[in-house]
C-alpha cells in the first residue's frame, strides 16, 4: 500500500522539476498555489486514503500540463489569478450506476444488455483501465449470461456411456447363447452438485465485481474537491 503522503510529495516534486523552466517568482507562486489546493482538499477529510488521493491528483492533471498552462498565460509569465469556483457542481455517479445495472440485471437481456453495460463502463473516468478490464473480463456476459448459457457449460454435462461385451461379466450367472452380449452402462462427468456450485460462484462473481466497482466510483466521487483549479 502506498502512503498517500508519499503520493502528494512525489507529485509536488515532479511539479517542481517541470516548473524549472519558469522564472523564480512564477515557479514559487505556482508551487504554493498547488500545495495550498492539495492541503485544502485533504484537510476536509475527503482525500485520506490512497485511492482518493490518486483521484485528487488525476483531477489536477500532469505537472507538465500545469506548467504548460502557466506558460500559456503570457510571455511575461505575469501573475494570473487562481479561479476557484465552489459552486461548480460535482458530476454524480449516474453513469457508473447505469453501467453496474446493465452489467448485472441488464445482462438478462441476452448479450445486448451486458454489452451496453460494458460500453458505459469504459466511458466512465471514475475507473482505471485495470478496473475496467476486471469488470469486462471477470465473467463475460454477466450473471444473465451464466444462467442462460449454463446448460452449455462443460461441467453441466453428464453423459451416459454404454459398452457391450460378447460375454457375461465375471461372476455373472446369466446364461449366454451364441451371439449373446451383455451391455453395461455408466454415467461419466462430475457430479451434478459440482456444476451447480460453479454456476453459483460465477453468478456471485458477476454481481460482486460490479458492486465493488460502483462503491469505488462513489468513493472517488466523494473525494472530488469542490474547488478546482480551472486556470493557473
Amino acid at each position: 500500500m502506498t502512503d498517500p503522503e508519499l503520493l502528494v510529495q512525489d507529485y509536488l516534486a515532479r511539479l517542481e522539476r517541470a516548473a524549472a523552466r519558469l522564472d523564480a517568482d512564477r515557479r514559487a507562486e505556482l508551487l504554493a498555489s498547488i500545495t495550498e489546493h492539495l492541503d485544502e482538499a485533504r484537510s476536509t477529510g475527503a482525500a485520506q486514503d490512497e485511492a482518493a488521493v490518486r483521484t485528487l491528483l488525476d483531477r489536477l492533471g500532469e505537472p507538465v500540463d500545469i506548467v504548460a498552462a502557466a506558460q500559456d498565460g503570457g510571455p511575461s509569465g505575469g501573475r494570473q489569478d487562481r479561479v476557484v469556483d465552489p459552486s461548480t457542481p460535482r458530476r454524480g455517479t449516474g453513469l457508473e450506476l447505469a453501467a453496474v445495472l446493465m452489467l448485472t440485471a441488464g445482462s438478462f437481456l441476452p448479450v445486448v444488455g451486458w454489452l451496453v453495460g460494458a460500453v458505459l463502463l469504459w466511458c466512465s473516468d471514475r475507473w482505471r483501465a485495470g478496473e475496467k478490464l476486471l469488470g469486462t473480463l471477470v465473467v463475460p456476459l454477466g450473471p444473465g449470461g451464466v444462467v442462460l448459457l449454463g446448460g452449455l457449460l462443460p461441467f453441466s454435462q453428464r453423459a451416459e456411456v454404454c459398452t457391450t461385451s460378447p460375454s457375461a461379466p465375471l461372476g455373472s450367472s446369466q446364461p449366454l447363447g451364441d451371439g449373446s452380449a451383455v451391455t453395461t452402462c455408466s454415467v461419466s462427468g462430475p457430479p451434478e452438485w459440482v456444476g451447480l456450485l460453479l454456476t453459483v460462484l460465477l453468478v456471485l462473481a458477476a454481481v460482486a465485481v460490479p458492486i465493488w466497482l460502483y462503491r469505488t466510483a462513489r468513493r472517488r466521487a466523494d473525494a472530488q474537491p469542490e474547488a478546482v483549479l480551472s486556470r493557473l
